[in-house]
């Protein structure tokens, strides 16, 4: 290893470990991973965000206790949201959402059978990388593993099938690839909105898809390799914030944080 490659790799901490999330943002958005994974920036909390993460954890404890009658159920989920969002969105539509999307996840994730895990963490190496891979599984059954996806609406075509323009989105199905990849087990997605749910099987899925977020892992792997300063990192990409992980306000956070660091970089201003 020269020395370039020896800086490089000091910029991801020697505990650092690869996953789908981080993957899927270099491949959706270069600038936006710089951002958060290189400069671990933390934008505020997303309601939409919190609302699938409270849905989720109030589905996981229906299921393991069937006494819970849906108002408690709803309940659980609307105080999760609160938890994850600090009181400070008590009158945002999501948190009600919350509520009524976690019935609907748990009276769907039923037919699976019995849960084996939750949120199952496990950091695996994998051929070709350098730095391991963490994944994070929502629920797994003994014969398939299933991702939940919180949503505001399915999009869905006159016919009633959902939109395939819309689902399932790229970055899901690259994540769930993976996933069935390093877990050897089959893996499905289920969208979920208040009023409405489908569960999309992937098997049938472009396998290329799992060689772009592998590639993707590779790729962050090298640009820390051959840059001397994260400034380096920076000059590699343009400054595209055409991406919903930025924000829609023109001066939302993330954007505001990115355009100081591009100026830096680049000594001039970016309008």
């Amino acid at each position: 290893m020269n020395v370039n490659q020896h800086k490089g790799f000091k910029m991801l901490k020697k505990e650092y470990c690869h996953s789908a999330s981080s993957a899927n943002a270099f491949i959706d958005s270069p600038a936006y991973w710089v951002i958060t994974k290189l400069y671990n920036f933390e934008g505020p909390v997303n309601a939409r965000m919190s609302m699938g993460s409270a849905a989720e954890l109030a589905a996981h404890e229906a299921l393991g206790n069937p006494q819970l009658t849906q108002d408690k159920v709803k309940y659980k989920a609307e105080k999760e949201f609160d938890k994850l969002t600090k009181g400070d969105m008590l009158d945002v539509p999501e948190r009600e959402w919350a509520g009524e999307i976690s019935l609907k996840f748990a009276n769907n994730l039923t037919e699976f059978g019995d849960v084996v895990s939750y949120q199952k963490e496990t950091i695996t190496e994998y051929k070709g990388l350098k730095y391991p891979i963490k994944t994070l599984t929502d629920f797994e059954f003994e014969d398939v593993i299933v991702d939940t996806k919180a949503t505001a609406y399915l999009k869905r075509l006159k016919k009633g099938t959902l939109d395939p323009n819309w689902y399932p989105k790229a970055a899901d199905v690259r994540q769930q690839m993976l996933y069935k990849e390093l877990r050897k087990k089959p893996t499905m997605l289920l969208y979920a909105s208040r009023s409405d749910i489908e569960a999309i099987d992937i098997e049938d899925r472009d396998p290329g898809m799992l060689l772009d977020i592998i590639q993707a892992m590779k790729t962050i792997e090298h640009i820390t390799s051959i840059a001397k300063t994260k400034e380096d990192i920076i000059r590699m990409f343009p400054l595209n914030m055409d991406n919903f992980r930025w924000g829609k306000e023109p001066d939302s956070p993330y954007k505001q944080f990115a355009r100081e660091l591009w100026t830096k970089a680049f000594d001039f201003s970016i309008k």
